[in-house]
Order: C-alpha cells, then sequence, then structure tokens
C-alpha cells in the first residue's frame, strides 16, 4: 500500500534529520580524536579511536538510521522521485553545520543550495498529479520491467 503525501514527507525529513543529526556527531567525534587526520591508511591503527567515540557510534547509528528510511520510501515509490527529495539533506546538513558546528558558509555555497531548494522544489511539484504522492507497486506477480 502507498504512503500519503503527509507520511511520505514525514519520513522523509525524518530520515533528513537524522542523517544531519549523524554528519554533525561524526564530525564532532573525529574532531574530539587527537592527531586523526594525515594518517597513512597502510596502518589502520588509527581507527581504533575512531570506533570507541561514543560520539561517532551515535553518529553511525543515525546515518544507519537514515538508510533505513530510505530504504522504506524507495519500496514504495519511484526512485526518480525519492532520490531527488534526498537533496533537502544538501539544505538541512550545512544549516546544522552552521548551528551546531559554527562553520562559515560562504555565499556561492549557499547559492547552491538555493538551487538545490529550487530542483527539489520542481520534482515535487512534478508528482502533484498523483493522487499520493507515491508509485502505486505492481500487483503480486508482475515482473518488473527494467
Amino acid at each position: 500500500m502507498p504512503f500519503s503525501r503527509k507520511k511520505l514527507w514525514g519520513l522523509l525529513l525524518a530520515g533528513l534529520l537524522s542523517e544531519a543529526v549523524g554528519f554533525v556527531l561524526i564530525k564532532r567525534g573525529l574532531a574530539a580524536v587527537p592527531g586523526f587526520s594525515g594518517h597513512s591508511l597502510s596502518s589502520l591503527s588509527f581507527l581504533l579511536p575512531v570506533v570507541k567515540s561514543p560520539q561517532v557510534l551515535i553518529g553511525t547509528a543515525f546515518e544507519a538510521l537514515h538508510f533505513g528510511i530510505l530504504m522504506e520510501l524507495l519500496s514504495v515509490s519511484d526512485v526518480s522521485y525519492i532520490i531527488p527529495l534526498t537533496s533537502v539533506g544538501y539544505v538541512l546538513t550545512p544549516l546544522s553545520a552552521l548551528f551546531f558546528l559554527g562553520e562559515r558558509i560562504p555565499p556561492l555555497r549557499w547559492f547552491g543550495i538555493l538551487l538545490v531548494c529550487a530542483g527539489v522544489a520542481a520534482v515535487s511539484v512534478s508528482d502533484r498529479g498523483q493522487k499520493d504522492g507515491a508509485s502505486h507497486p505492481l500487483p503480486e506477480g508482475e515482473p518488473q520491467q527494467s
């Protein structure tokens, strides 16, 4: 059964918020690991403090939640509809970085973020002709065309 537009957008928002929270926590966790950057991948011993970081672990759990929600959304709607909508994360994540990490976002990057918003609006409007905002799954037993 397809999701209503309201449920689809609610799940999408929950997934995108969990993605933004995950990125912020992972960034904070990595910043707390002394001397993390600049390591050669020939020795992976530098990863141990990273994997033991509570912020990195919790951030990774939020990223896993994001991925699970994305899989649910893809199971009930078109890829060509859902994936462009996930680009709202390109707005939420920089805003999270601005407010929670104190990152500076230059004007040209804000312009790019506005372009992403315009694209999301175009994808969203393209769906208005459908009754519920989600594609209808094939009846049982019908093969999918590739």
